[in-house]
Formats: structure tokens, C-alpha cells, sequence
């Protein structure tokens, strides 16, 4: 969770159990998130972002059950770019999740200042962004239990407001709160992701780490042309153009982007899964060819962020 707050002036508890409450960072439909100082154990002074079920569904048994599995799952997930777990418990206001605090901001504010500006993010910081989250997505898809049985967890929420940069330029991949667990199952995709990144395979209610990877092949497509590349003016005509997967080539709005990333990004929009990378680690080695470690450092993302914020703060 970055440290930029969200939320409104409004009244709360400063202190709640082991955590003193600092500032709002966001608010959902079923959980809060503070930034929080840690008062007990032996994180003691650390500070974090608490994940809480909001106290209005506190005794919901769907919202606790989700947290609960988002903490399962993050307790599985040490990887320098997925946001740390700290701890799950319970107090007498409900269940708690305690994240690593990323100081810093997320894609989704960098990508809308960079439109409103009009401004293109480097291709090279743009690619390495990409592949650190493939990189993620790689680790989770596959994590294993602590008695090492696979897990294969799937992301399902891959987009820019979920990829934080940290004020030295880290990525890192958060919010595993609708992650699921067993590839394949079916869902109601309805309830699964940002409806721009969802797959076809999603919108047909099944998932695998096909969506991930998809989700990643239209995040590094926004980040190269600053469009979408799956338009519509009602969710029914973007549902469609993604069914259909209806892509205007990248080189035609980003006409620096070198053919061979645009052959890639081709690839991994290709209608069918079969067409595409098959898993986390090629579509990350491809791009690791693509891009230069010498340009594309932290301390150049977090210049590069630092530069398109302007007076926007990037901490709250």
C-alpha cells in the first residue's frame, strides 16, 4: 500500500489495539486501509499499512473470510517486488492485516499525470516496470504452503493502481485481496479485476495465469501509447472488444516503440492462449532482452516519477 491518502477529514480512533492510526490511505466496499504505527511485539515502532474490515462489516463473515485468505496468501509471497506481509490477527473491533508501507505512489497516478501532461514515459522504464511485475507474478504463480504444497495463485487484479513505486523507485505488486488460489476454478468474473484488463478467458469465467499475463500485456500497452487498447463507451462495448480482441498496433499511436517490442506485445495480446507466452518467466525474459539496466535503474523511476508529479505530493 503507498502512502498517498485517499479518504476524507473524517473522524476515527487513533488508537486500535496493537496499532496506533495514523492517516486513511484507502476504502473499499468491504475493508479500510490505515497507515499505522505497530505498538506491540517485535515490529514494535515499525510503521504499516493496516488492512482492516470496515467496522460497519465487521461481523460479515464474507468480508472477514476474504481477509483472511488475502493474509493466507500474502503470508506465502516473499518477493522484493510483492508488498511485504507483516502480520494477521485479531482485535475487538475484527481481523486485521498489517502490510509493508510503500512510501511512495502508484502507476495508475503516474499514468494519469502522464496523460493529462501528455507526456510518454521512457520505453526502457516502461519495459523494466513491466517485467518487475512479471517477475512477481512468476513468484506467486508458483508460491507453495508451508508444508510445500503449490498453491498457483493468481493475481486477478493486475493494473496500474495495484503496481506501487516506492520514493527510491522500487515495484511492487499489491493487493492480492481477490487472488485466487486454485487455477482453473471458475468465477464470477463479474467480481474479478478492473474491467480494461480483464481476458477473454476471464470474461468467460475461467481462471489460470493466463490472466495475469494478460492483464501485464495491457499494462505495458498503456504504458507505451497512454491509451487502452480496448475501448468502448459502455462496459458492453469494451466487453466486446475484448472478446474479440480488437487491438490498434501499438506502433500506430507509439511509433517509437522498436518492432520487436511491438512483435511481443503482439504476442502476448494474441487472441488465443495458445498464441501467447505461456507463462510469467518467458514473457519477463523477452522483455528482458528489450530494455537497458543501464537506463532503466530505480533511482531512474524515481526521478522520472518525481519529475511528472511536479507539486502533487508523493507521501501523505
Amino acid at each position: 500500500m503507498t502512502t498517498q491518502e485517499e479518504g476524507s477529514p473524517e473522524k476515527w480512533p487513533r488508537d486500535c489495539g496493537r496499532f496506533q492510526l495514523l492517516s486513511r490511505l484507502g476504502r473499499g466496499g468491504n475493508a479500510e486501509v490505515f497507515r499505522a504505527r505497530m505498538l506491540q511485539g517485535m515490529l514494535a515502532g515499525e510503521e504499516v499499512a493496516l488492512k482492516r474490515v470496515r467496522p460497519e462489516r465487521a461481523r460479515d463473515p464474507e468480508a472477514r473470510e476474504q481477509l483472511l485468505h488475502e493474509a493466507e496468501l500474502a503470508r506465502c509471497l516473499n518477493h522484493p517486488h510483492i508488498v511485504g506481509f507483516r502480520e494477521y490477527g485479531d482485535q475487538a473491533d475484527g481481523p486485521y492485516l498489517a502490510l509493508e508501507l510503500v512510501e511512495g505512489t502508484d502507476l495508475g497516478r503516474v499514468l494519469a499525470q502522464c496523460r493529462r501532461r501528455r507526456i510518454e514515459l521512457p520505453i526502457d522504464i516502461s519495459v523494466m516496470m513491466v517485467r518487475h511485475v512479471l517477475e512477481a507474478l512468476a513468484h506467486a504463480h508458483s508460491a507453495t504452503n508451508s508444508k510445500g504444497r503449490p498453491l498457483a495463485v493468481v493475481h486477478c487484479d493486475v493494473s496500474p493502481h495495484n503496481v506501487l513505486l516506492s520514493r527510491g523507485g522500487e515495484v511492487k505488486l499489491a493487493d492480492f485481496g481477490v487472488a485466487r488460489s486454485r487455477a482453473g476454478a471458475t468465477v464470477d468474473w463479474r467480481r474479478m479485476g478492473k474491467l480494461h484488463y480483464r481476458s477473454p478467458e476471464l470474461l468467460a469465467g475461467e481462471v489460470s495465469v493466463a490472466v495475469d499475463l494478460w492483464a501485464a500485456a495491457v499494462l505495458l500497452y498503456e504504458l507505451l501509447s497512454l491509451e487502452s487498447p480496448f475501448e468502448g463507451n459502455t462496459e458492453e462495448e469494451v466487453e466486446a472488444s475484448i472478446r474479440g480482441v480488437r487491438v490498434t498496433p501499438v506502433r500506430m499511436l507509439a511509433p517509437e516503440v522498436s518492432d520487436p517490442l511491438a512483435l511481443v506485445l503482439d504476442r502476448a495480446l494474441a487472441p488465443h492462449p495458445a498464441q501467447r507466452f505461456s507463462s510469467a518467466e518467458q514473457f519477463a525474459r523477452a522483455l528482458a532482452a528489450l530494455s537497458d539496466d543501464r537506463v532503466a535503474t530505480p533511482l531512474a523511476v524515481a526521478a522520472v516519477v518525481r519529475g511528472l508529479m511536479g507539486a502533487e505530493p508523493v507521501s501523505g
